[in-house]
C-alpha cells in the first residue's frame, strides 16, 4: 500500500469498479427499515442507494438515481413514504421501484417497459443487516451467525479513507479471536458478553467514511462516544497515511486486507 492510495480519488475510482461493484456490501440494519415504508439511502463506494421495505414488508435495494435523467430520488439519509419522486423533474416510483407518473411534458413515452423502473440490486439478509450486490453474485454473505435482539445504530462521519478505518477495527482486535469476525471487504463484528457490536464501513467518497455502529443486545446510544473515539483516532491515522507512515502488517488481519487490495489493484491494471 502506498501513501497515495489513501488520499487521491485513483485508487478510490479502482475500488469502486472492482470492490465496490463486486461485493456483497452491507446497507443497513434491518431494524433499521422494520415498517412498511421505511426506507435507509447512503452512498457506498461511490455507488447512491437506498435500502426499502415495501408495503408488502418486502425488503428491496434500489439505486438512488431517476430513470429519466439519473438524479437522486432520495435525497436525505432515511425516512418513512409511500413513494419515491425525484425533486427535478417529478418522475414518482412506488416502493418496489416501479414507475408510476410524470408530468406529460417529461413523461416517458412507454411507461410499461422496465427500463422506466428504478435499478433494483440481488439482496441478502444475514446477522441483521441488509447487503446488496450490484453483480448479481450468488450466494450469501459468509455470516452465519445468532444474534440478540436489534437495538439501535449509532452513525459517526470520519474525516478519513475508508481503508484508514477498516485497518484501525482490525487492529483493535487480534487475528484468530473467537470474539471478533472481519467480512470482507466492510464490517466487523466483535462480541462483548452478550453485546454483539457490528461496525460497518461506508466509504462515501475517498476522503469521507461513515461508521454505522449496529447494536444488538444493548443500547446503541451507549456506544456513541466510542464512535467519537474511532473518529478521533482514524482521522489522526488518515493524516498519518498521508504523510507515508503505513499501517503496520504484523496484523494478520491488516495483512490480509492488504493482500486483498494488492490483487484487486493488480486485476486493475492488467485490465487497461
Amino acid at each position: 500500500m502506498k501513501s497515495e492510495d489513501y488520499g487521491q480519488g485513483q485508487a478510490f475510482q479502482v475500488e469502486k469498479r472492482t470492490v465496490f461493484s463486486t461485493e456483497w456490501l452491507p446497507v443497513c440494519a434491518e431494524g433499521q427499515i422494520g415498517a412498511a415504508g421505511d426506507f435507509f439511502s447512503a452512498t457506498i463506494g461511490g455507488w447512491g442507494v437506498v435500502a426499502v421495505r415495501d408495503g408488502q414488508g418486502t425488503v428491496r435495494v434500489l439505486r438512488n438515481a431517476c430513470r429519466h435523467q439519473n438524479m437522486p430520488v432520495v435525497g436525505v439519509p432515511a425516512g418513512k413514504c409511500e413513494t419515491f419522486r425525484c425533486r427535478f423533474h417529478g418522475w414518482t416510483y412506488d416502493l418496489a421501484g416501479r414507475f408510476v407518473t410524470a408530468p406529460a411534458p417529461v413523461a416517458p413515452a412507454d411507461t410499461g417497459t422496465p427500463e422506466v423502473n428504478l435499478i433494483s440490486f440481488a439482496i441478502a439478509r444475514a446477522a441483521g443487516l441488509v447487503f446488496f450486490n450490484l453483480a448479481g453474485k450468488a450466494g450469501a454473505p459468509d455470516l452465519d451467525v445468532r444474534l440478540p435482539a436489534y437495538g439501535g445504530t449509532v452513525a459517526t462521519e470520519i474525516a478519513c479513507n475508508w481503508k484508514v478505518l477498516v485497518e484501525h477495527l482490525l487492529l483493535e482486535h487480534p487475528a484468530g479471536s473467537q470474539d471478533f469476525i472481519w467480512l470482507w471487504p466492510l464490517l466487523t463484528l466483535r462480541r462483548a458478553g452478550t453485546l454483539a457490536i457490528l461496525e460497518q464501513v461506508v466509504p462515501h467518497t475517498f476522503l469521507r467514511s461513515r461508521l454505522l455502529t449496529h447494536l444488538f443486545g444493548g443500547a446503541a446510544e451507549e456506544h456513541r462516544v466510542s464512535g467519537e473515539l474511532i473518529k478521533q483516532a482514524c482521522e489522526r491515522l488518515q493524516a498519518d497515511r498521508i504523510a507515508g507512515r503505513m499501517a503496520s502488517s504484523d496484523n494478520n488481519l491488516v495483512a490480509d486486507f492488504h493482500r486483498r487490495l494488492a490483487a484487486v489493484y493488480a486485476e486493475a491494471a492488467a485490465a487497461t
